[in-house]
């Protein structure tokens, strides 16, 4: 068995991320199979969305960034700025080659919807938004039980630019050895 000291630190991220990936790619899978589900409670599928997402930013985070391991192993944020990445990659930057005002509105918008789903871990900004898909909040004297939230903020994941990030998340968990982030 190989000593932990013996790996160089490049090699532990590159094990780190595709560890990240492949967990993303299953907790991805999940979120896919509850969404043909009736009568699954929206909390579920967008938990499982959120864990996607924020699995993802970390494998290509570890990959391709030189934040550090700590940061990545510990803090819940981050999905948000990896779409962001993403969408300026040069692998999609070429199929938006002319069509920049195009891919600066889908950026804008994914931004939107990464930092919803973002805030959907109950370790993300509670004092402002206290909606997660995980544990009841108080809401004035009221608390409420996610399973009954129905997530008003990110409905638009079932129109078209929601179904466009879904599309981006899809193509970055299927292409992960093919796409860099900076």
């Amino acid at each position: 068995m190989l000593c932990e000291r013996s790996v160089s630190d490049a090699d532990l991220r590159a094990r780190w991320a595709q560890a990240y990936a492949t967990q993303a790619g299953s907790d991805w899978e999940l979120f896919e199979r509850l969404q043909e589900l009736p009568g699954v409670a929206t909390c579920h599928r967008l938990h499982y969305l959120q864990m996607a997402g924020e699995k993802l930013a970390k494998a290509y985070r570890f990959r391709d960034t030189e934040t550090t391991s700590s940061s990545l192993l510990t803090q819940h944020v981050g999905f948000a700025k990896f779409i962001n990445s993403l969408l300026l990659s040069p692998r999609v930057r070429e199929r938006f080659d002319g069509k920049l005002e195009q891919l600066r509105a889908i950026q804008k918008e994914c931004n939107r919807l990464a930092r919803e789903v973002e805030q959907l871990a109950p370790a993300v900004d509670r004092g402002n938004s206290p909606q997660n898909a995980e544990y009841p909040w108080l809401d004035g004297k009221q608390v409420i039980t996610p399973c009954l939230y129905g997530y008003p903020n990110l409905s638009l994941l079932l129109e078209r630019g929601g179904r466009a990030f879904l599309k981006w998340i899809r193509m970055a968990l299927d292409d992960f050895d093919d796409i860099h982030i900076q």
